[in-house]
């Protein structure tokens, strides 16, 4: 019985087989049949799949998407004003903190005042700050910074001043080379709105010889600004008909500036600074006629 089951079983699998790959008409005709009958089977597993498939992926709404993407950039946008304002408020703090430490240790006394105007046509010659008479201040007093000579006050209103910077022509100090012998008349000179003006050291001896490099700084001699005030460097050195001309680049950043210092000059005691051998500054009397009432 076993090998009959068995033959019986092998002819039943060759018939089905032949069926699915013979193309003759009437197994064409037995394989339609079939698969009518299988039809339903097959729908009902493919519904069942696509509702799988929903369940596993929700339906997305693109009007919400675009929502949520609003939302999201104007999050990124609202944090990155945040930490712009952040770093400008630590560059600000920054700049005070060292603007205090230069006045504790400067042997001036002086008054902080902060720019509150400049004017692009006058941008090289004069600005505005937000102290004036009745804070103290008077005409023709030294302006200086953390870096060097700026200029000196001109017109006065109650709360405000102008200030006359060093790259105005009209502003003149006498200035030396640090370390010769060398001295003259130091001022602006005309330069276009686009372009830092640089400063005309005049009256030196036709054949000095100065280093590009070399400290300038103020005499004190004229009754308006002290000795020892840092003014620029050195760029090079011009001969003309009778005498030389140094050009020198300020040290003071005209184009930059937010916070200064005037210099008081009802104060008698007021130093300037001078060189010890060790080359740190230390504080010398300024004369009576270098103390402006």
């Amino acid at each position: 019985m076993k090998k009959l089951n068995i033959l019986a079983l092998l002819i039943f699998v060759a018939a089905v087989v032949s069926v699915f790959t013979l193309d003759t008409p009437t197994t064409r005709e037995i394989q339609s049949r079939v698969m009518s009958l299988l039809s339903p089977f097959i729908h009902s597993s493919t519904a069942i799949e696509e509702s799988i498939s929903n369940v596993g992926a929700p339906t997305v709404d693109p009007k919400e998407v675009k929502r949520d993407n609003e939302r999201l950039t104007i999050e990124v946008e609202r944090l990155r004003i945040i930490s712009q304002k952040y770093v400008q408020t630590l560059d600000e703090n920054n700049q005070l903190r060292e603007l205090i430490e230069f006045k504790k240790n400067s042997a001036f006394k002086m008054t902080a005042a902060r720019v509150i105007k400049r004017v692009s046509s006058t941008w090289w010659n004069t600005m505005i700050i937000d102290k004036g008479s009745l804070d103290g201040l008077a005409t023709d007093t030294p302006v200086i910074s953390s870096a060097g000579l700026i200029g000196k006050t001109g017109k006065m209103a109650p709360h405000m001043a102008e200030v006359i910077l060093l790259t105005d022509e009209t502003c003149r100090v006498s200035a030396k080379v640090d370390g010769t012998l060398e001295q003259g008349i130091i001022s602006g000179e005309r330069a276009g709105l686009d372009l830092r003006p640089d400063l005309r050291l005049r009256f030196l001896n036709r054949t000095a010889v100065l280093q590009p490099g070399a400290t300038v700084i103020s005499t004190g001699e004229g009754g308006i600004f002290p000795a020892g005030l840092t003014i620029g460097r050195v760029k090079r050195f011009e001969m003309k008909d009778i005498t030389g001309e140094a050009v020198v680049e300020p040290t003071v950043d005209f184009s930059q500036l937010k916070h200064v210092f005037v210099l008081d000059a009802q104060d008698n005691t007021a130093a300037a600074p001078s060189k010890t051998e060790s080359g740190v500054p230390k504080a010398v009397p300024v004369s009576e006629a270098q103390a402006k009432p």
